[in-house]
């Protein structure tokens, strides 16, 4: 997946490099998702629409990814911003310009998150051992972890902010 966002500020190697995000229903403006409207090959979701700002800090790249959205039921709180595309291969592959994403949710261990993030073009993983901080009504979050062995820069640190 990969993905961007609207009012991104970012820094690290890809300094000024817009970013998209919103709903396929919702595409947003073209400052907000890159120009993709949703219904290009390869593009699964454009999540741009929404009150969500995710902050990002992976290694020495970091982004300010505005227009997400945060969804709870039950025990289950995620939050994601950006436009995730089908790079696999599988069905239609994704061939458009470079998009991001930040996706987090939390895990059946109380205290623990995933991060799935792709920013300047590289992977970063953190699958289920990342600490996280949810505030009781889930309008906010604060995860630390480690990118996994799995991502394209294994052990960087990952630090994400989220405001719903």
């Amino acid at each position: 997946m990969a993905g961007c966002s609207s009012g991104s500020t970012p820094s690290g190697p890809n300094d000024g490099q817009t970013s998209a995000s919103g709903s396929p229903a919702a595409a947003g403006s073209s400052t907000c998702s890159g120009g993709l409207k949703g219904t290009e090959p390869g593009v699964v979701r454009i999540t741009c629409d929404g009150p969500a700002e995710i902050k990002i800090q992976a290694g020495d790249v970091s982004r300010d990814l505005r227009g997400g959205k945060c969804q709870s039921a039950s025990d289950v709180w995620s939050a994601a911003v950006g436009v995730v595309i089908n790079e696999t291969g599988i069905g239609d592959k994704y061939t458009g310009p470079p998009v991001e994403v930040v996706t987090v949710n939390n895990t059946s261990t109380a205290g623990k998150a995933t991060v799935q993030a792709v920013l300047g073009g590289k992977h970063y993983y953190d699958l289920g051992n990342a600490a996280l901080t949810l505030a009781p009504d889930g309008r906010t979050a604060h995860i630390e972890g480690t990118s996994d062995q799995a991502s394209d820069a294994p052990g960087a640190r990952l630090v994400v902010d989220v405001t719903c």
